[in-house]
């Protein structure tokens, strides 16, 4: 009887033996899954940090471009700025233009005279004012005496502000300075000027006489030129 519980106990024993190793074997595979995993996203990591600086060195990269972009921008703003100047100074002052009576620019050349906008049409618009009307028929009336059969080019011309409140109306300046010039070259050719020695031409924002720094001056470079080649 002794001897049959010491085999109990002995049996026991390597139960507890056997139970206690398995727990010993999967706590060690815990622990070692849990150390790769570990590895897994140490690597991870590092590959994050790598890609993160990487990152920042091309957003400094980007910067710098940018900034050396807006230099650009800078520098060609103030060249436009000085072409503007040169172009105001070098137009004639009024003192120095050998005018006609009639308010004609004469040249060797060629024979100029220029009507505001302002005053030839509505605000954004390409419909003659009763005011610019009469000021076309007093241009008809020298067309017809002093410059009979001269070939004629009609420029229509805009400042530098973009067009806002008649953007319906016309794609950009050049489609409003050449709706203006067609306007004025119909008015003359319905009061008796040969259509076949017109020329129209829209010039949009170009060839300013004055800045476009100030209302006076935008209102100078919003116009209507009309000129006749003696030669």
């Amino acid at each position: 009887m002794k001897s049959l519980k010491s085999i109990n106990l002995g049996m026991l024993l390597v139960v507890i033996l056997l139970i206690a190793a398995g727990c010993c074997t999967e706590h060690e595979q815990r622990i070692a899954g849990l150390q790769n995993q570990y590895n897994d996203l140490s690597i991870q990591n590092r590959d994050l940090r790598t890609q993160f600086a990487q990152v920042k060195t091309h957003e400094t990269e980007l910067l710098s471009q940018l900034d050396a972009k807006d230099l650009q921008l800078a520098s060609r703003n103030e060249e436009i700025r000085r072409i503007n100047t040169a172009l105001a100074q070098k137009t004639p002052a009024a003192h120095e233009i050998e005018r006609s009576a009639g308010g004609w620019d004469i040249g060797k050349f060629a024979d100029r005279i220029t009507v505001g906008s302002d005053i030839l049409f509505p605000s954004g618009r390409a419909n003659l004012t009763p005011k610019g009307k009469r000021t076309l028929s007093k241009i008809v009336r020298d067309l017809q005496n002093a410059y009979q059969n001269l070939p004629v080019r009609v420029y229509g011309f805009t400042d530098s502000d973009p067009i806002k409140r008649t953007k319906k109306l016309w794609k950009d300046n050049l489609d409003l300075s050449a709706n203006r010039a067609m306007a004025v070259t119909r008015y003359l050719i319905d009061k008796g000027i040969d259509p076949d020695k017109i020329e129209t031409v829209s010039m949009g924002p170009t060839r300013f006489i004055a800045t476009n720094n100030t209302r006076s001056n935008k209102a100078k470079n919003r116009r209507v030129e009309i000129v006749v080649i003696k030669k």
